[in-house]
């Protein structure tokens, strides 16, 4: 059996004090990352935080700190490569990091914050997906998919989505269809007839069964209000014309009713300790 040269066995020995060195290392550019962070010095902190992780890859908890140094540097609504890449770089840290702590419920929603700010519907809603599968009773996880298809101007799909939301959720999924569908009409100039007819339709169909889960919505007997205002436009009927806008004029009044009674209500009275 060939022994081992004496250099080759140097080596061998001096490899867990190289590694250990490393990790020492690491945590020297960690904490300098930390105290950039700390000055809002987010540029910085991001440097020191990646070259801690070349340094001692098992740090993963570090990755938390590398997605939110880029989300302080990423701008919503900016379109520039740079800006996309803090958006891009965020995103993957935080994923890197929900690996090693997936229980960590405030991360996961910084990454589904930018997901979405990053307009990168698809993957937020595969997320959303996996997470219904593991939460099937969480009545929340089918209204926030609602609200994400319709910003991603999926509205088909987040009305057929919104008939499975739960009960407790429905009447917010349902108004935020409605709400939207107004905001198509309202504002899209280039809508035809028909598709504009249909939008307006399915808005009016949210509001409706909105309040018939909630019947005191305020926000959303104004907005069936609107639709019905937006339905009067393009009737070319002129008695169909004045129906839809005495439709339109009843929920107005209703949701003044309603309104009004809520700011009757009084105050709850605080219930007085008792001692003991």
């Amino acid at each position: 059996m060939q022994r081992p040269k004496p250099v080759v066995l140097a080596l061998l020995l001096m490899a867990p004090f190289l590694v250990g060195c490393h990790k020492v290392q690491a945590r020297v550019e960690l904490k300098k990352g930390n105290a950039m962070y700390m000055n809002e010095s987010y540029r910085g902190a991001l440097v020191q935080y990646q070259k801690g992780l070349e340094l001692d890859p098992d740090a993963t908890f570090a990755w938390r700190s590398v997605g939110l140094s880029a989300l302080a540097l990423y701008h919503p609504g900016d379109e520039s490569p740079q800006n996309r890449q803090y958006g891009d770089l965020a995103i993957q840290a935080f994923q890197k990091y929900l690996a090693a702590y997936p229980d960590d419920q405030k991360i996961y929603d910084y990454m589904m914050a930018t997901l979405v700010n990053a307009k990168r519907f698809d993957d937020a809603l595969a997320y959303l997906a996996k997470e219904a599968a593991a939460k099937p009773d969480d009545p929340n996880i089918q209204a926030t998919r609602v609200r994400i298809l319709i910003q991603a101007g999926k509205l088909q799909e987040a009305w057929q989505l919104a008939q499975q939301v739960p009960t407790a959720s429905k009447a917010e999924a349902l108004y935020s269809i409605g709400v939207s569908a107004w905001d198509k009409s309202y504002h899209d100039a280039n809508l035809d007839h028909d598709t504009r007819a249909g939008i307006v339709d399915m808005g009016l169909k949210a509001m409706e069964e909105a309040l018939k889960v909630k019947p005191d919505y305020f926000e959303a007997m104004t907005y069936y209000n609107l639709l019905y205002r937006e339905k009067a436009k393009m009737e070319l009927d002129g008695n169909a014309r004045l129906q839809d806008t005495a439709l339109a004029d009843e929920w107005l009044k209703k949701a003044m009713e309603q309104r009004n009674k809520s700011m009757a209500k009084p105050a709850a009275t605080p219930t007085p300790s008792t001692a003991s």
